[in-house]
């Protein structure tokens, strides 16, 4: 069933960077595929946790990212890409997308027209490819998206990864982005995730957070298309009036935790996997509050080998 599937963890570069290590050395001896390091304005620079991490571990790969060319210089993400390849070999891949909004907002950064966002995402791309085969180099570049306007220019990527976990939703974008999986293309899907055998309660209300994160920072567009933009109209109204969204985790509408989480039990996992398999997802991250500890990767970890 997870056999075409490649499984990868994401890790939250806020945490101290030794504890990133060992949850990511836990993620290889466990099997798992891949590790994704996410890079935000609030948290440790991608590159660096990723060289420590590399300088751990022998086999599993590493992905940077997202990355957002309007935070970081499209030659600065090449540099570091390349960099990390020659020090540490060929077993990094790249996810670059226009980056959480009201992170750029906090950065200074208004996105302004909308509609020149794709071409800009687009255009370093190709500086930041360029330069990668001029270093003769093999890396990929995966799109990090969720609307019908990044949709459109998945095909120049590697592989697209999907900021949702509803299937439905998956579908959509596969269909409306005409993506077609194949051996130079990869769909994909990275989600706020707990797996877990006995629920937590404190990391359960992490998961909610997470996605109403995701959930604030995606188009009005899908959002309409999922049918939960006046709920996240009105979410968007109480965090405006709330210190963080912490303090308002139980008036987070539970379609919010099903439609952008994977929030499950490792019984119920296997046929979600499988409807992922149906749709043609090659590819799964499963993202913060997964990496919470080296319990919480592990339990991960030991579903998915059931799986497999």
């Amino acid at each position: 069933m997870g056999k075409n599937l490649k499984f990868g963890i994401s890790v939250n570069a806020n945490d101290s960077l030794r504890g990133t290590v060992e949850k990511a050395k836990v993620a290889e001896s466990s099997g798992l595929d891949y590790v994704w390091v996410s890079d935000s304005t609030v948290q440790l620079y991608a590159p660096i946790v990723a060289a420590a991490i590399a300088s751990h571990t022998t086999r599993i790969r590493l992905g940077l990212g997202l990355m957002s060319p309007l935070l970081h210089d499209p030659q600065q993400i090449a540099n570091s890409l390349i960099t990390l390849c020659k020090e540490y070999g060929t077993r990094f891949d790249l996810c670059i997308g226009t980056g959480d909004r009201s992170q750029l907002f906090r950065a200074g950064l208004d996105l302004g027209n909308t509609l020149s966002l794709p071409a800009a995402i687009d255009k370093a791309r190709t500086a930041i490819a360029s330069e990668i085969r001029h270093a003769h180099l093999k890396t990929r570049i995966w799109l990090g998206a969720q609307g019908p306007k990044m949709l459109r220019i998945a095909s120049n990527f590697d592989g697209i990864l999907l900021n949702y976990s509803n299937p439905e939703m998956i579908r959509w974008a596969i269909t409306r982005g005409k993506l077609r999986a194949g051996p130079k293309f990869t769909v994909g899907i990275s989600a706020p995730s707990y797996v877990h055998s006995t629920m937590r309660s404190d990391i359960f209300e992490l998961a909610k957070v997470a996605s109403a994160i995701v959930a604030l920072g995606t188009t009005r567009s899908v959002l309409r298309r999922m049918g939960i933009l006046d709920e996240i109209d009105l979410l968007r109204e109480k965090a405006d009036r709330s210190p963080s969204l912490e303090e308002i985790s139980s008036e987070i509408p539970s379609q919010i935790a099903s439609d952008f989480s994977i929030t499950k039990k490792p019984n119920d996992l296997p046929s979600y996997i499988q409807e992922l398999s149906r749709l043609g997802v090659r590819h799964a991250v499963f993202g913060y509050p997964q990496c919470h500890s080296v319990e919480t990767v592990k339990e991960l970890a030991d579903a998915l080998a059931r799986i497999r």
